[in-house]
């Protein structure tokens, strides 16, 4: 009997307040240890503030280790979306080199705002696969639906727990290494 490759592209579904960043801290350091050449961009959250906001947000390279902060300081009492997208343009580099490297697993921190608008990282999710790459991500309410319909249902939904993560990585991985290059995902 042939197994069927596992899906290269999932994302990690969780609910707000659940420290996300962590569980993909953690999941990359094991898949590391593991041998997985990973590429992409962590969030790291400092200086929790009243109402548990956090004062910093900056996205960090898996391959380089060098931070971009993406972070609006718009003030203690400001509501909304704070992300700076052209802090996170400058992030940027960080995939496309990834890409150009051929890793074995490309983490994008997140589906979130800019991404369900068509802005952010979305091309990035298009680029890895279509270069044959293996993607991870995680996305939330009120984003997930609009990930569904990007993804046109072909993305795994990962549980928020570290085996389940890295058991679909390790197996995705290779699979995608074996598989070449493929055109999967359009917006």
């Amino acid at each position: 009997m042939h197994d069927q490759a596992p899906s290269p592209l999932a994302a990690i579904h969780y609910t707000r307040g659940f420290y996300i960043d962590r569980l993909l801290i953690d999941v990359c350091a094991e898949l590391s240890a593991r041998g997985v050449r990973l590429g992409g961009l962590l969030q790291v959250s400092t200086g929790e503030r009243g109402g548990n906001c956090a004062a910093s947000v900056h996205v960090v390279d898996l391959r380089t280790r060098r931070s971009f902060d993406i972070w609006q300081d718009r003030g203690p009492c400001a509501r909304g979306c704070r992300l700076d997208e052209a802090g996170l343009g400058e992030a940027e580099v960080a995939l496309r080199e990834a890409i150009a490297d051929r890793v074995d697993l490309l983490v994008v921190n997140r589906f979130g705002r800019a991404e369900s608008l068509g802005r952010g990282l979305r091309p990035y999710f298009e680029d890895a696969l279509a270069n044959g790459l293996c993607v991870l991500t995680a996305v939330r309410a009120p984003y997930d639906q609009e990930w569904r319909s990007f993804t046109s249902g072909m993305a795994l939904s990962l549980p928020m727990n570290p085996a389940d993560i890295v058991a679909w990585a390790g197996g995705a991985a290779i699979a995608t290494i074996d598989r070449g290059p493929t055109d999967r995902v359009r917006a």
